[in-house]
């Protein structure tokens, strides 16, 4: 039986039993477009995660954190101080260091106050980033270096003080306060060049306490532990991450780094050790490093570790989480591949009661001079048929179940005021492999009607003549 005539009786039987065919091609195709979005929603999401790390430069940075001496070392391990990380920046490979600063506290405007990240970032990594477009500059212009009291808002932040419809550079020119807390003690007002302390009954306590007898003896004891600085500034720009992860994970507020530091030296590690009085000091938790390449990274850490710190780098955990999203994508193509399970048995469950029904035809081409390979290419054609109308289908119906789960989690983000992102992604590889995969498990279902088709005895069959 010749390829062509093999494909007009493979169609012409199909379309004998529209009905039947098209149910379970149906089933084929919920499957594989069960599967295929539920795939290229964490391929997506893996996409998005990897292009965010190149965008926000986390390829080449590398975190420093302060060392830990061995319990044989009896001198405590170095400071990573302003003289640590002058000493950084001359190793080679290194592009540029500077301290992480991340203060939290109140950001005020219009009578509406938010509980925010205020971070220390210099001028010139910030017109480096928006200069590469890593970060979008929607509004405004950013500070320059020698600047101090300015802020630049992320959308996210800005979004939550403008009202529905507004243009982002209504904002810009506008006065905001952010207040944070600090030891107390810190010198005069000038020491921090921008900003005042507040009064205790200024700053107020949250309304569930302010009723109680004692408010203001709680306003008393609370600013014998701390004391809490306003700072004001012009907002002058808006931007937002080319990636979003950045604005994404909340540090959402930046400003010359040099306003930041003198906050930060007398600014508590922790909630606990406001409690302790216990303050960061001149040493930083963190330092930024940022290599001239890929390729510079491990001869930095290394360099670092020679000076007694620690070099954190994403490439170290990079092969961990590409293992983690290749078993993400298995588990949730696993679970597509459930209903692509009931899809094939729907396969075998057609072909065999096509074999039943024509029997008198199988018996015909037989002795015809059909051979047992040709009835069986006869039903593997009608089984592989039936795949590939599904597995359209399927990347079909996936693609439109993947963009509305896509916009329903964009819409669930935008309520909570956090940013939308692009959570899908259909690549060649997946529509090829959605269709192959189902035209391969339609003729893996159609081989044992196939079988039983060409089994079928000629003379037997030619009685129901």
């Amino acid at each position: 039986m010749i390829f062509r005539d093999q494909f007009s009786f493979a169609f012409g039987n199909l379309r004998k039993t529209r009905l039947r065919t098209i149910l379970t091609a149906a089933g084929v195709m919920i499957g594989i477009g069960a599967m295929t979005s539920m795939v290229s929603v964490g391929v997506g999401t893996q996409r998005k995660v990897m292009q965010a790390f190149g965008e926000e430069n986390l390829l080449t940075a590398i975190v420093v954190r302060p060392g830990s001496a061995p319990e044989t070392q009896t001198e405590p391990p170095p400071a990573l101080d302003a003289d640590a990380i002058e000493e950084i920046r001359r190793l080679d490979g290194v592009r540029d260091a500077y301290p992480i600063l991340n203060i939290p506290g109140m950001l005020r405007l219009g009578g509406e106050e938010y509980f925010q990240t205020l971070e220390g970032m210099p001028a010139r990594f910030l017109n480096e980033q928006i200069e590469l477009n890593r970060i979008d500059l929607l509004a405004g212009r950013p500070y320059k270096p020698g600047e101090r009291e300015v802020i630049m808002l992320s959308r996210r932040a800005a979004s939550r003080f403008l009202p529905e419809g507004a243009e982002l550079d209504t904002l810009l020119g506008q006065k905001v306060s952010f207040v944070v807390a600090r030891a107390p003690g810190g010198g005069d007002t000038e020491e921090l060049e921008a900003g005042r302390r507040i009064t205790p009954g200024e700053l107020g306590l949250p309304p569930v306490l302010e009723s109680l007898p004692i408010s203001d003896m709680l306003q008393q004891l609370s600013f014998g532990l701390f004391e809490a600085v306003e700072l004001d500034l012009e907002v002058i720009g808006i931007i937002e991450g080319a990636g979003s992860l950045t604005d994404f994970l909340g540090v959402s507020l930046w400003v010359p780094i040099e306003l930041v530091e003198p906050l930060y030296a007398r600014s508590f590690r922790n909630l606990e050790t406001i409690l302790t009085g216990d303050i960061r000091g001149d040493e930083y938790a963190m330092v930024q490093v940022l290599t001239e390449d890929i390729i510079a990274v491990s001869a930095v850490q290394e360099g670092l570790r020679e000076m007694g710190f620690r070099g954190e780098s994403i490439l170290d955990q990079i092969a961990e989480i590409r293992r983690a999203f290749v078993l993400m994508n298995g588990f949730l193509a696993m679970i597509g591949g459930i209903s692509l399970l009931v899809a094939a048995m729907m396969i075998v469950n057609t072909l065999v009661m096509a074999v039943m029904e024509r029997t008198r035809e199988i018996g015909l081409l037989k002795a015809l001079g059909a051979s047992n390979r040709d009835v069986m290419r006869l039903f593997l054609t009608e089984a592989g048929v039936i795949g590939l109308l599904g597995g359209v289908g399927g990347i079909v119906l996936g693609k439109v179940v993947a963009e509305i789960t896509n916009a329903l989690a964009n819409f669930q983000f935008e309520r909570v005021g956090e940013v939308s992102v692009d959570l899908v992604a259909f690549p060649f590889w997946l529509i090829a492999g959605g269709i192959a995969f189902a035209m391969m498990v339609s003729f893996a279902a159609g081989y044992y009607p196939s079988r039983r088709a060409a089994r079928v005895d000629p003379v037997v069959a030619l009685r129901h003549f």
